[in-house]
């Protein structure tokens, strides 16, 4: 994997790096091309540390977030999350015959289940017309994480979302 270690308000040591560098070393098995993207984001947030390891593979976005203590605790806690999700990742491929069968054994966790996924509930509901602002005003009032709307100004479907730190964040889906 190609590793991007960005820091923000995080002075990156040169222990911290090398770590970094060989426990995602071990990832590498479950990617073949050696130019995989890897970025990972670590961020001071005060009296804790963020780590977001992200890895884009063939147009597939595996990402693992993580809040701790310190960013050892944080590598400790994020890369297990990570092997799972690209471990039910692969399952899930096997099992469509795109891929050949599991990678050996796995560095990080000990027992992975796959449970297939399965729509508990579907819902329908009306998308109203509106500008991103008043999507906004009515996801304070429907006190819910998100907010689907017609935005009058591109005519698309749009999400309004409450975002971790509070403020509100706009989803702007496209096509390529």
């Amino acid at each position: 994997m190609k590793l991007d270690i960005v820091a923000k308000n995080y002075r990156v040591t040169d222990k911290l790096e090398q770590i970094l560098t060989a426990k995602t070393k071990r990832l590498d098995k479950y990617f073949p091309d050696a130019n995989t993207p890897c970025k990972i984001l670590l961020t001071d947030l005060g009296r804790q540390c963020k780590m977001e390891v992200s890895i884009n593979f063939h147009g597939t976005y595996i990402r693992s977030e993580v809040v701790g203590d310190t960013m050892y605790y944080n590598i400790d806690a994020c890369l297990p999350k990570l092997e799972r999700q690209i471990v039910k990742h692969r399952e899930k491929l096997s099992k469509s015959h795109k891929l050949p069968d599991r990678v050996g054994d796995y560095e990080f966790v000990s027992d992975v289940e796959v449970t297939p996924l399965e729509i508990a509930k579907t819902k329908r509901f009306e998308c109203a017309r509106m500008s991103a602002v008043e999507a906004a005003e009515n996801l304070e009032l429907v006190d819910h994480d998100f907010y689907l709307f017609v935005n009058v100004e591109t005519g698309n479907v749009e999400a309004v979302y409450r975002r971790k730190d509070g403020t509100i964040g706009l989803l702007q889906p496209y096509i390529e």
